[in-house]
């Protein structure tokens, strides 16, 4: 299907590339309200994301457990992620790997195996862990206007960001495998938490997009089938307008193991969620392996 301006484009020939920066669709959408307990008495990360950087990261954290709060002035894109970088590599390794990354048929093997946190697009509220070593906060995107910064996280091999026992309260848990999402919990309308956990073997990444009308898996199917082939449906196909499709959440890539909770407020009517991370053999992203799941919110 033609990508609409609302929906994340996948950039497949860049290495580590995912998705494009957050569409301004998302932002311009009511941001979910503070959602988390202040009694969990996590310290916070406050990033402002604007059009040339990230701003308001320290360089360096204690390894632990954060409520990550995000205010996205950027007028395109706005996503913040944070990625682990393997033994041996700093920020101008890792800035090398992205301009050069044109040239590569996808990400490196190490990318698969590394830490990645999730974080979120648009303005918002997560809560994410970070483990001891060299991390990088940059935008899930090598295209992206924001340069990565550099951040080291401090502690032993020992060190846990589960230490005390603070883990938010969710209202509904999102699961990420190969190649499927389940979900635990029922949806509602309104500002909620939401949990989101990785437990498959590859990283993966959750989009949630509304629809303004009924959408199934079987259109979702054809919507990837027709951007595959470049056809165009024939009309009596009927197919729902993918123009409409509005990205409303974007929780981004989390490596294998690791767990996020996102502020997110929804709409009563009908979702999409959707991978589109690269597989590890095969290249494609995880959608067109079957990573998509609909689900309605019905009304209050």
């Amino acid at each position: 299907m033609p990508r609409p301006p609302s929906l994340p484009a996948l950039v497949a020939s860049l290495a580590l590339s995912l998705v494009v920066a957050l569409p301004a669709a998302a932002q311009d959408a009511t941001p979910a309200p503070a959602a988390f307990a202040e009694e969990l008495g996590l310290p916070e990360l406050r990033v402002t994301v604007t059009d040339e950087a990230f701003e308001g990261l320290p360089a360096e954290v204690p390894a632990g457990r954060y409520l990550l709060s995000v205010e996205a002035r950027a007028t395109e894109g706005g996503a913040v992620d944070f990625l682990r970088l393997p033994d041996g590599m700093d920020l101008t390794g890792f800035e090398a790997v992205l301009a050069e990354g044109s040239a590569a048929e996808g990400p490196p093997e190490w990318y698969y195996q590394t830490a990645m946190t999730g974080g979120i697009g648009g303005s918002g509220e997560a809560v994410i862990d970070l483990t001891p070593g060299e991390w990088i906060a940059w935008a899930d995107d090598p295209e992206a206007a924001q340069p990565p910064i550099a951040m080291t996280v401090t502690g032993d091999g020992g060190a846990t960001p589960t230490a005390g026992g603070t883990e938010p309260a969710a209202d509904a848990t999102v699961t990420m495998y190969e190649y499927d999402f389940t979900v635990e919990g029922e949806l509602q309308p309104g500002p909620q938490v939401i949990a989101v956990a990785n437990v498959g073997a590859q990283p993966h990444h959750m989009i949630v997009l509304r629809s303004p009308e009924a959408v199934t898996e079987e259109q979702v199917a054809r919507f990837l089938e027709l951007d595959m082939t470049g056809a165009t449906p024939s009309p009596e196909e009927e197919l729902p307008d993918p123009d409409a499709l509005v990205p409303v959440v974007y929780v981004s890539t989390m490596s294998s193991g690791a767990r996020a909770w996102v502020a997110a407020n929804l709409e009563p009517g009908y979702y999409v969620l959707i991978c589109f991370v690269p597989d590890l053999a095969s290249g494609m992203p995880h959608a067109f392996e079957g990573m998509y799941q609909v689900f309605e919110v019905a009304g209050a």
